[in-house]
């Protein structure tokens, strides 16, 4: 059937046709067509047009259903939008203030070092509440991946900040009370203490390692840096390693030896003071069970093996041994040979005595110990020993002893050394702070250096610039480097009444070429003293540590001496040490220059001479050389200049380095970049930034 006559249709068509036509609704139009197609045709016509549904609402009625839906579309449009601007401005305030509070966190902690004043406790509390508070910051928090990131990268910071102040706090408290601990036999709580502060350690590096795959989708939304937790966990992954080898360390049954180097500046050599006296502290089970002084001569004595010394060495002994052992510049070379004679004296190697590191120490730090300690009185010697007389009272009473051929003529430290101890084991809160303080100062002046064979702590001491390396220079290294190292052989004490004075001028040419003039003035102020053994002449060795190939284009004031060998080393059977080998096979003399002589060493090129100041005189050594940089010093780029004074050594240091020619430093706006200095760091590294000058 035709979809015309449906039930519906048929019916609405019989109620037309029976339903009477009111004239008055009949179009003239509609009546032609009745008059055309008949009823039956007109009237399909007309149900066709009519309208299926029930009659259309009246137009108010479709005016207010439009009004409806308008205001529902706004009230979507405009609630949506309020909506999405405050999880925005949520999300952003929650980026920010993650942003500003890493890098306020980042800032203190990398700049973290040991036994350095404590930063800001407050800098690690997170700042204000983030967490989302209302409905929509709930919701939003859930159905947003963005948001939620935001919100959990938030947290986990709030969660490593927390355990940071936590390890901040535990680390204080264990190195404030350390002296304590060691010096009454509190070895147990010290190792319990670590490992607490290891489990600590290893809550903090999860926190970052969560924290950093969250921040590494946030970087890529964000403008701000939260790259941070590359340089942070590998930092942790340090302090890790060298926690845990510190404990494998101390937790030891057997005995564990440090050989603590008492160095004495009066006599100055390349990796500090002559080492005239030593100390073994021995620990067990991070318990302090002795500490024995000897002089060096005890130890030397016992020494079989013959071993050719340095040439310059040779000037003053037949042998190498351990007293003249401290020969390089670069510490943990000098540490590991004076290690290597020890062990292999009688005095040792019958006992079966190995030594796991040792600790260089300066006159200074005694000096400083005991001004927080105070006078100490030895009775038996009438003697007072103050921090000002120190190294002079102690010289007096071994110069003493050796003309009176008494058999231990340094026993006034072996007397010394436990009066301090004692002092140092009840010290009270303040003082502890100030020697935690000087820790730092020592380490820095490079009055304290260590060495450890443990390769772990050595990498862990050696990274924080604590071990007297000699700083190794990077591949295209663009910038100057400058180390002036002394050694007395046959001066004396007299190195303590030699006032030094280096002056540096560089200038730095638009071709990559530095020219540099550089002066040393020495003067022997020995005159001031009434006793004999700084009075003497010093006679120095003299050496300038520069970058590599260095060209001489001028000397003056140095001494020629020829050194002859004093035994037939070969034909004695006499050890050839390979470093020494190494350093010496690379000598060379300059023809126009017959008191200099230069040679290779620990990545460096080495100028060489010696002087001699007589006493109340003053002696002037010049040196004009050159390098080239890989590539000229073009605008924006950086020139570093690296200074490293040697250990035990003060004087006066003053540095100019001249851009090249229409050019300025952007540090000081000047041509010329000026550094002077009495206590300059132990490494001193200036960074100078190119710019052109203003016309």
């Amino acid at each position: 059937m035709p979809l015309f006559f449906d039930r519906g249709k048929f019916r609405r068509v019989s109620d037309i046709v029976r339903s009477p036509i009111d004239p008055e609704e009949v179009s003239a139009k509609k009546i032609s067509l009745f008059r055309k197609k008949g009823r039956v045709g007109a009237l399909t016509d007309l149900v066709a047009t009519k309208p299926k549904n029930k009659p259309s609402a009246p137009p108010k009625q479709k005016k207010l259903a439009r009004s409806i839906i308008v205001a529902v579309i706004a009230f979507l449009v405009i609630g949506g939008g309020f909506i999405y601007y405050s999880l925005y401005n949520f999300r952003k305030n929650v980026v920010q203030s993650l942003e500003s509070e890493l890098n306020r966190f980042n800032t203190q902690v990398f700049d973290l070092r040991p036994f350095e004043s404590s930063p800001n406790k407050e800098t690690f509390k997170t700042g204000a509440d983030l967490n989302p508070k209302n409905p929509i910051q709930v919701l939003g928090t859930e159905i947003w991946p963005l948001l939620k990131d935001s919100v959990g990268a938030y947290k986990d910071f709030q969660e490593l900040a927390s355990q940071a102040l936590i390890l901040l706090e535990k680390s204080e408290t264990l190195i404030t009370n350390l002296p304590d601990l060691l010096f009454h036999q509190g070895g147990g709580e010290i190792i319990s203490k670590l490992k607490e502060i290891s489990g600590i350690l290893n809550n903090v590096s999860n926190k970052n390692a969560k924290l950093a795959g969250v921040a590494s989708r946030l970087k890529d939304f964000s403008p701000g840096n939260f790259d941070f937790y590359l340089p942070l966990q590998t930092d942790l992954g340090k302090y890790q390693n060298f926690l845990n080898s510190t404990i494998n360390w101390l937790n030891s049954s057997s005995s564990r030896h440090i050989f603590v180097m008492l160095l004495n500046p009066s006599e100055i050599r390349p990796g500090g003071g002559f080492l005239g006296s030593y100390a073994d502290i021995s620990l067990r089970g991070a318990n302090l069970e002795s500490i024995d002084v000897h002089d060096i001569n005890e130890l030397d004595r016992s020494i079989t093996s013959k071993t050719v010394p340095p040439k310059p060495i040779q000037a003053i002994t037949t042998n190498w041994k351990t007293a003249d052992a401290n020969w390089f510049f670069d510490f943990p070379s000098s540490a590991g040979k004076i290690l290597q004679f020890a062990e292999g004296s009688d005095l040792y190697n019958k006992n079966g005595i190995a030594f796991d590191g040792t600790l260089a120490m300066s006159s200074r730090v005694i000096e400083d110990l005991l001004s927080i300690v105070g006078p100490i009185e030895i009775k038996e010697d009438n003697i007072t020993i103050t921090s000002d007389n120190f190294l002079f009272e102690i010289q007096k009473q071994v110069q003493a002893g050796q003309k009176t051929k008494a058999p231990n003529p340094k026993k006034i430290l072996q007397d010394l050394t436990p009066l301090v101890v004692e002092k140092l084991a009840s010290l009270d809160s303040a003082q502890k702070q100030k020697l935690f303080n000087l820790v730092g100062n020592w380490f820095s002046n490079k009055d304290l250096m260590v060495y450890f064979r443990d390769p772990e702590l050595q990498k862990f001491f050696s990274g924080l610039d604590l071990s007297g390396q000699v700083y190794e220079l990077p591949q295209g290294f663009i910038g100057d480097y400058l180390a002036v190292v002394n050694a007395n052989l046959g001066g004396g004490k007299t190195d303590i009444f030699i006032d030094q004075k280096i002056t540096l001028v560089s200038q730095i040419n638009d071709d990559g070429i530095v020219a540099n003039h550089l002066v040393i003035e020495r003067t022997h102020r020995g005159n001031e003293s009434k006793d004999w053994w700084y009075k003497t002449t010093n006679q120095n060795y003299l050496q300038i540590f520069t970058p590599p190939n260095p060209q001489l284009e001028n000397f003056s004031g140095g001494v020629k001496k020829t050194i002859k060998p004093p035994t037939d080393y070969k034909k004695g059977n006499y050890i050839t040490d390979p470093l020494v080998s190494q350093i010496e096979s690379t000598r060379k003399d300059f023809l126009n220059y017959p008191a200099v002589e230069s040679f290779e060493e620990f990545g460096k090129s080495v100028l060489a001479t010696w002087t001699k100041t007589e006493i109340g005189k003053k002696s002037k050594i010049v040196f004009d050389y050159t390098h080239r940089l890989p590539v000229p010093l073009a605008e924006g780029k950086t020139y570093q200049f690296i200074f490293e004074r040697q250990a035990g050594l003060s004087g006066v240091y003053k540095f100019e380095i001249s851009a090249p020619i229409s050019f300025v430093w952007e540090e000081n706006n000047l041509p010329i970049f000026e550094y002077q200095s009495s206590d300059p760091p132990g490494r001193l590294i200036i960074n100078l930034t190119l710019k052109k000058a203003s016309q």
